[in-house]
């Protein structure tokens, strides 16, 4: 059963990590960004979880081998191997199948835990913070299909970052993981593109 670890009185903001692949580089770059961060991330190959555990050493960050979903439980997982990348570079795993005509493909697949992100947002304690600072998801075609899942606490994430396509790499992704039904769905639930850069979507609110 996940838990909220206990959070210094120093800790000011929350921030969540979906998707940290290897090396986690989002965690690394918020840990070094102020004192005052606390990080959540989410990563359900066990291999890259060793790997983020080895690389990132910090009281302010705590690590679920979890993946999240639009419904808890558990699920299957498509563990990949790049034909170009490090052997521990297993950051394009996904619940969906890689097509064929990526540079990866499926090495295995895995039983993974999930967790809905409304689930785990209704841990936190708000009577203490206010908001989750800041969330990003890289779940390879699954980002819509999470934050449409989230509705009791949409509004406690003023600033998300998403991958907004996944350039049909992956067969059997939902048809409206695309940028055009991704701003739509963000723009109806009071968000703003901020910025868009090589795929990815940030929106504030």
């Amino acid at each position: 059963m996940i838990k909220i670890p206990e959070i210094d009185n120093s800790i000011k903001r929350l921030r969540i990590d979906i998707g940290l692949s290897y090396d986690a580089p989002n965690s690394q770059e918020w840990l070094q960004e102020s004192n005052d961060i606390f990080v959540f991330g989410f990563e359900p190959v066990p291999e890259n979880c060793r790997n983020v555990l080895e690389t990132i050493k910090n009281d302010r960050f705590h690590l679920y081998e979890y993946a999240v979903s639009d419904t808890a439980g558990i699920k299957i997982f498509n563990v990949t191997k790049h034909s170009k990348s490090i052997e521990k570079d297993r950051g394009q795993s996904s619940f969906y199948e890689p097509s064929d005509k990526c540079p990866f493909s499926t090495d295995f697949k895995i039983e993974v835990n999930c967790i809905t992100l409304d689930g785990f947002l209704s841990l936190i304690d708000w009577s203490r913070f206010d908001s989750i600072d800041f969330l990003k998801i890289d779940a390879q075609g699954h980002d819509l299909e999470i934050i449409k899942s989230t509705k009791e606490h949409i509004n406690k994430l003023p600033l998300i970052k998403l991958e907004s396509t996944t350039q049909g790499e992956y067969v059997g992704t939902p048809q409206d993981h695309n940028p055009n039904s991704m701003y739509e769905f963000m723009h109806n639930n009071g968000y703003s593109l901020a910025q868009s850069l090589h795929g990815d979507h940030i929106y504030s609110r």
